[in-house]
Parts: structure tokens; sequence; C-alpha cells
């Protein structure tokens, strides 16, 4: 409060906690204006006897626990896209961390060799005695990752500096002790997650190696079928071996290389 302001009176305060109350009623009533039906549905259930709950609970708790159960339980199924949205959100960027996103570009056009790269492997694990599987080989696409680093002189509430994407992998370099790389995989069944949701743990593989994380934000199914993981997969490892133009990094030699995820 400056010299200037004058002190709020007790009728002032008085109306905005009013205010604050009415808000807050308005919206509680927004809120359970969709479960008029169901609260009806249970209300009736209750003073009738015939629900279950109504033998061990009032009529209030019932309510409740129903209203509840249908926030936690939709009625409506999330689809596929909505659910792998829900599971890819990530709590706020902060801490001990540097995070640096890239973009690999797909090889040329008519560059051939990455797709029959995964079509050797493919074959090469299946068994002889049984047919080969049938899949479509998908296209070359970009391939993004995330950069990550340990940040040591950060605290828990640091933010990232307002920095384009290289600067941001320039500043980590600047802390990165080993030339061990980590490239890494995040889990969720090839279909869920994202690199964004498993931070805590490539921040710590980056602070217990004393290197950096590559951590792939590959293709999800069922919108890109097998083997458009694996081959976003092996595009990003040859992308640390042999740099598109304009990669953030220099070639990291083989040996340097750790393979990491979860499942």
């Amino acid at each position: 409060m400056t010299a200037h302001e004058p002190a709020p009176t007790p009728q002032a305060a008085d109306k905005d906690d009013k205010d604050d109350k009415g808000a807050m009623n308005h919206g509680m009533f927004l809120f359970l204006l969709p479960k008029v039906p169901l609260m009806l549905r249970v209300a009736i259930l209750h003073m009738l006897r015939v629900s279950q709950q109504s033998k061990y609970l009032d009529l209030r708790t019932e309510l409740i626990i129903a209203v509840l159960r249908s926030l936690t339980n939709p009625s409506r199924p999330l689809s596929i896209s909505e659910t792998q949205k829900l599971a890819g959100q990530a709590p706020k960027l902060k801490g001990n961390i540097w995070v640096s996103t890239y973009s690999c570009p797909p090889p040329p056009p008519g560059e051939t060799g990455l797709q029959e790269a995964i079509a050797k492997a493919i074959d090469g694990l299946r068994n002889p005695e049984a047919p080969p599987p049938a899949y479509q080989m998908p296209e070359p696409a970009p391939v993004e990752a995330e950069w990550t680093g340990y940040r040591a002189n950060a605290t828990a509430e640091s933010r990232l500096p307002n920095l384009f994407e290289r600067e941001l992998y320039t500043e980590m370099m600047k802390e990165v002790k080993s030339p061990v790389t980590v490239l890494y995989f995040h889990g969720g069944a090839y279909y869920l997650l994202d690199p964004a949701n498993h931070r805590p743990t490539t921040k710590t593989l980056a602070k217990l190696t004393g290197g950096r994380v590559y951590s792939v934000r590959y293709r999800l199914s069922p919108q890109h079928a097998f083997p458009a993981a694996l081959m976003d997969a092996l595009q990003s490892y040859l992308a640390l071996l042999y740099p598109p133009e304009g990669a953030f990094h220099e070639p990291v030699q083989p040996e340097h290389i750790v393979f990491a995820g979860d499942r």
C-alpha cells in the first residue's frame, strides 16, 4: 500500500467478502446444475429405501458420494486422443533442469535407407516358421526431442530463462561435465505419455551421469501404427551420430551413448 492509498474501510472489506461468497455460490450452482438429474434420482431412491447405500448413509452423504463418483467415472468414455492429451500433461517447467526442444528433420525425399533398415530389423526378429508380419511402412517424419540437463544453481521455483531453444541448449552445455548422452524413450505402451512427463527422471539421469539426455517424442499409436515409433527411435539415434544441418549438437561418439527408458 502506498502513502496515497486510503486504508480499506470495514464496510468495503465486508462488501468484498460478500462478493467473493456470491461468486463462489454462483460457481457452485453452475457446477452442480448438470448433476441435478443424478441428484434427484439418488434422492428418490434413498427416500424409497431402494438404494443399497440408504441402509448405511444419510441422504447428504449419499448425494456427495454420487456426485464425486460421477466426476471420477464420467458417463462418456474419453476418446483415445482425449486420453493421450490428458496423460501428456505435465507440471510447469521449473526447478533444477534445463530443457531445450529440438526437431530432427526426416531424410531427404527418395532416400529409403531408414525404411530399409527398419524392414530388415523386423524381418530378422521374426520366427522363420511364422508368416511375415503384416504392416505398412510409414513415411519418415520430423521427430521432436527434449535435450535435458541438470541445472545445478537453480532453485525449486526457478523458471527457464526466456531464450531461443538453441540458446537454452548452449546454456545447458555449460553445465554438462561428461560426454555421456542418454538416449531416452519414455514409457506409455507406445500410445500414451510424453517426454514432458518424464522430466524428473531425465533430470536425475543427467545429474547422476554429469551428461545430458535426449528424450524422444516419438509418434504414438493408433494414429501412427507400428513401426512408426521404431522408425523415430532409429532416426533419433542416427541424428546423434550424424547431426543434421542446423542441429544444436556435435556428433556423439557411439561409446558415449546410453540407451534408457521405461515401459
